[in-house]
């Protein structure tokens, strides 16, 4: 079975999460994709649910020290997907120590928030002799959430970090059949527990929307994504070479990316037909074009363009936003294909 302990939900729980998410999102096109910082629980990648964020400790030691001495401070939070600390210390990780050489008097904060409140602890560091700083964070400290966008050698946006869209990609227009073509949309069973009860591989654009994060690496000519759920990954190079002449179909395909202006373009064919895309099957025509665009420090627009001539009447799009997790770290994931279906423990007969 897969784990999700950043979220405490298990696996088989999340494939039947997911399938539902699939199926609302048939009929509900996103008619507002424009990003909003008015509430702190939309950084959280879509998910409605979630425990309380709290902090299990924030202590300095020692507490008091002479000028020029260092001492350590140390923080553990659960449940929380954006932990910072003032005084210009920014983004850490919910559990951690660091150490630190105050030059006076110093009340630092740590800020643990999550889809359900949050929470937040003061410490102060005395240093002997010395005027206390004010406890507010130093005004020529820089926004943790705002900083700017990281820029690689080349030239281009760095799109490198840990992200996360979950239940957010959403179609942005309605999806049309194509004439003939009812037989590949899948009828909804409220017994059938999705292709991800399995531990098979869902696809693009499907492996973005789990509800777990994904790690972009990005090198010259190259894009490598790592996706926690399933272990899976994809080398993408961005050198201009073209996919190779004879593919075998597989379950992520084969992908190619470029470079229009600062949006990383990333082609992708030579899929298997053992996947869906929304609540539709597809043949091994499908064939997705996926844009990464980070449009600031924390955020990417992500979309994919959903094509199979012989399912859709016309190609259609699917977006979300990919929030940055800098304090995240890919964690393991097990599933393998032969995993035991545990859909007896989960519907009565």
């Amino acid at each position: 079975m897969g784990t999700m302990s950043r979220f405490g939900i298990v696996a088989v729980l999340v494939a039947v999460m997911a399938s539902c998410a699939v199926a609302q999102q048939e009929n509900t096109p996103q008619q507002n994709t424009q990003p909003s910082n008015t509430q702190p629980q939309q950084r959280f990648g879509g998910f409605p649910m979630g425990p309380p964020v709290k902090i299990l400790e924030f202590k300095a030691d020692p507490d008091t020290i002479q000028p020029g001495q260092s001492t350590t401070i140390s923080w553990h939070a659960i449940n929380g997907d954006d932990t910072y600390l003032n005084q210009c210390l920014g983004i850490v990780a919910a559990f951690g120590k660091m150490t630190i050489t105050p030059k006076a008097t110093t009340t630092y904060t740590f800020t643990a928030k999550g889809r359900v409140g949050g929470d937040e602890r003061t410490i102060t560091v005395t240093v002997q002799g010395t005027t206390p700083v004010p406890p507010s964070q130093d005004p020529g400290c820089v926004n943790p959430h705002d900083q700017p966008i990281p820029q690689a050698p080349d030239g281009h946006p760095d799109l490198s970090g840990v992200y996360i869209a979950g239940f957010s990609l959403r179609p942005v227009d309605n999806i049309q059949l194509k004439p003939g073509a009812e037989k590949y949309k899948v009828k909804e069973d409220v017994n059938d527990l999705g292709l991800g009860v399995t531990c098979r591989p869902p696809g693009v654009p499907a492996a973005t929307m789990q509800p777990y994060p994904l790690q972009i690496v990005q090198k010259p000519g190259l894009v490598v994504i790592l996706y926690e759920a399933y272990h899976l990954f994809r080398v993408i190079p961005t050198d201009g070479r073209p996919h190779p002449d004879d593919l075998d179909p597989t379950y992520m395909g084969n992908s190619v990316g470029h470079w229009e202006g600062d949006t990383l373009v990333v082609d992708v064919t030579g899929f298997n037909d053992k996947t869906m895309v929304g609540m539709y099957r597809h043949t091994t025509d499908y064939h997705v074009v996926e844009r990464y665009h980070r449009v600031s420090y924390e955020e990417l627009d992500y979309s994919a363009t959903i094509d199979d001539p012989n399912v859709f009447a016309h190609p259609w799009i699917q977006s979300s936003k990919l929030r940055l997790h800098p304090e995240w770290q890919i964690q393991e994931y097990v599933c393998e294909d032969n995993n035991k279906d545990y859909k007896d423990l989960l519907i009565k007969k």
